[in-house]
């Protein structure tokens, strides 16, 4: 599945944007994209289960099921299809292997003797990952011998955390001595004297049920002896400070009070054609940062588990395992603790059962925002169900955290067929099955009948997963990273590279434009918004949504858009329909300094040219001369770029944008360059991926 083909993002403006008037080619795009978003026709089992249950149902059924009431009565119904039952639900994922631990661990061992420690941290950690918890000491050691090899790699703080797994996962009190010395090595390391002072004590006491003889007793007592005395004295150092700043820190003049992850220049408007979107209330200079918010839910794609971290996608480097399965990695207990105290408890044994199935990676979206909860906190929230949403305010203020903020996302329930309903809520009863068997509900009987009557607690999980994966159709943001192709820091060769799936409710407000405002970047999970040009009151806060007037004419885009997101796009570069990049003319059409709009041409040696619109006069002399000046930052710019000096670059790409969108009339090539440029570089602010060796 490409991330940017039917599962990128949707928003508040799809509500009102369907055309009535779709031709047929439109429809089987339509329907062809929707479908995209719940499975593969080519990998796993549930495209074919589709198949084999729909041949057991009418067209008139399927039309019916699409005038049903609400998801309620849907998932009821499909429940009564006997047919459905017949796919078997039972966990199956990677269990722990005590042999392959320890296999792993000698091959991490031989690396370590040949000093190859990145080979060695890549063995090891696959001994960590594999090793059985509950079954003898090989999770233990293997945690012990991967901090060697991060001691040697000046990894300090992930020493530090291996060393303290391993004596938790009772590391043998024969070897403790080694662990606790070296413990006290990486807070040396570090400069923390006095926990160093306590870990080399520790040790000291460690060697009365050290397996040692006399001599080697001896040698350990006084270098331990040593390293204590080299500790009095010392001041500890403070610890370096995060770099990393909460989510409003950095927001261009503050944070919202109703918008808690956007700017306080960021308001809401809301309109018929355009549903609940978000606008500027006063100007904004080119490259500040306009949103910046976590996740309400996120899902990890499954062939990066082994290289980011399943809860907050940072980069992996010791990862730390679940408890039982081998397929999601930790990048520190507090992560691995969090998810497993929330959707990793029900997930853990079923999820190479849904990697097989073949379904998308929106439908684990639609699990995990179930799955984050547990059903005390959907039985208490029923009644807030029926709560229309409304327009948030300074009474009212936005709640991205709450459920109902991505339950009253857009569906678009009301354009969906009959098949569409019908499709959905096939996914959604497998999707209860996994959460029956996961004991979501209580113990689950294997011997009952798998078709037996609906509780009503199992009713509402199965109408509010239809309802997730509707809403995870038009709303889910794909997170991803940047990787650099050629060269270290070379940000003309930069390519993204697609993570995972997530929703952003704030980011949500966000309309489409093929002549897009922001930009975005991830930090972890965290996606930052930040301008392309400079917006003025009233201006929307609009993104793209893969379609780009620069690189795609409007007739593609158009139907691609409605294909994919089910509205026509007005946005001006299609309403005056803009040449690609390539036919764009290399003249300049002058802005009018009065009501903004293009200037004629200049004739003659008048200095000021009329506008045909305001009647105002605009000196287009010094406008020209304002453009050759800006035409030196943007080769500065250029410069900075191709030696590597991202930030110097972005300084000058915001100052040109700035100056030109002023001045000209879009399109105009190199402005669209300069944007183009900063999109890469601005991206690039964030989450880099480390390309994998050309063989």
């Amino acid at each position: 599945m490409k991330s940017s083909s039917c599962v990128v993002m949707g928003n508040e403006e799809l509500r009102n944007g369907v055309s009535n008037g779709m031709d047929d080619l439109e429809e089987y795009l339509h329907r062809l994209c929707s479908e995209v978003t719940l499975w593969s026709t080519k990998e796993g089992f549930f495209s074919h289960f589709v198949e084999q249950i729909s041949a057991h149902v009418s067209e008139q059924f399927l039309e019916k099921f699409g005038k049903m009431k609400d998801d309620d009565e849907r998932f009821r119904k499909i429940w009564e299809v006997k047919p459905i039952h017949t796919l078997k639900v039972t966990s199956f994922f990677k269990q722990k292997s005590r042999e392959v631990s320890e296999k792993r661990r000698n091959d991490g061992n031989k690396a370590f003797q040949d000093k190859k420690y990145q080979q060695a941290l890549i063995a090891y950690s696959q001994a960590v990952m594999r090793a059985p918890h509950h079954d003898g000491d090989t999770y233990s050691l293997a945690l012990a011998n991967r901090s060697a090899v991060l001691y040697h790699l000046e990894q300090y703080r992930h020493c530090l955390t291996d060393i303290d797994l391993a004596l938790k996962a009772d590391y043998p009190p024969s070897l403790t001595y080694k662990v606790l010395d070296r413990r006290g090595q990486c807070l040396l390391k570090l400069r923390q004297y006095r926990a160093a002072f306590e870990a080399f004590k520790e040790a000291a006491q460690a060697l009365s049920a050290a397996d040692l003889n006399e001599k080697k007793l001896t040698v350990w007592e006084k270098d331990l002896a040593k390293k204590i005395d080299m500790c009095h004295g010392k001041e500890d150092e403070n610890e370096e400070k995060s770099t990393s700043q909460s989510p409003s820190a950095n927001l261009f003049c503050g944070p919202s009070r109703v918008l808690p992850n956007a700017s306080s220049v960021v308001t809401l408007q809301e309109s018929k054609d355009e549903g609940r979107y978000a606008v500027v209330n006063r100007r904004v200079p080119t490259g500040q940062v306009l949103m910046a918010e976590r996740p309400y839910a996120s899902v990890l794609m499954e062939n990066k588990s082994g290289f980011h971290c399943t809860h907050c996608y940072l980069r992996l480097v010791a990862p730390v395992p679940c408890e039982w399965c081998c397929g999601v990695a930790f990048c520190s207990p507090k992560c691995r603790d969090l998810a497993v105290s929330s959707y990793h408890r029900w997930e853990c044994r079923f999820l190479d059962l849904m990697i097989g199935s073949g379904v998308s990676l929106n439908v684990s979206l639609a699990l995990r925002v179930a799955a984050q909860h547990d059903l005390l906190f959907f039985q208490k929230l029923q009644d807030r169900l029926s709560q229309p949403a409304v327009l948030p305010s300074t009474t009212s203020p936005h709640r991205p955290e709450d459920y109902l903020s991505f339950y009253h996302m857009a569906g678009l329930e009301e354009h969906r067929s009959g098949r569409d309903f019908f499709h959905r809520a096939l996914i959604a009863a497998f999707l209860l099955k996994i959460l029956q068997r996961a004991h979501y509900f209580g113990k689950w009987d294997d011997e009952g009948p798998p078709d037996k009557p609906l509780t009503e607690d199992e009713a509402l999980l199965g109408r509010l997963l239809l309802r997730h994966l509707q809403v995870s159709q038009f709303n889910a943001h794909e997170i991803s990273g940047m990787t650099f192709m050629s060269g270290e820091n070379n940000y003309v060769a930069t390519k993204s590279v697609f993570l995972g799936l997530a929703v952003y409710p704030t980011v949500a407000f966000c309309n489409h434009s093929c002549f897009p405002a922001v930009a975005r970047f991830f930090d972890g999970d965290k996606m930052v918004i930040v301008n392309l040009r400079p917006l003025s009151p009233g201006d929307a806060v609009a993104e793209n949504y893969g379609p780009i007037f620069t690189h795609m004419p409007r007739q593609e885009r158009q139907r691609k858009l409605l294909s994919r997101y089910w509205f026509r796009c007005r946005c001006e570069a299609c309403e005056q329909d803009w040449p690609m990049y390539e036919m764009m003319p290399e003249r300049r059409m002058l802005r009018c300094q009065t009501c903004g709009t293009a200037l004629p041409v200049r004739t003659g040696n008048k200095s000021h040219v009329k506008c045909t619109q305001c009647g105002s006069s605009t000196n287009a002399v010094d406008a020209c001369k304002a453009l050759d000046k800006a035409q030196k930052v943007f080769d500065s710019a250029r410069e900075h770029m191709d030696e590597g000096r991202r930030e110097e670059a972005i300084r000058d790409f915001n100052r040109y944008v700035d100056t030109v969108s002023g001045l000209v009339v879009p399109p105009h090539k190199e402005l669209h360059l300069a944007m183009q440029s900063l999109r890469h570089l601005v991206a690039c602010r964030g989450t880099i991926v480390t390309a994998p060796a050309k063989k």
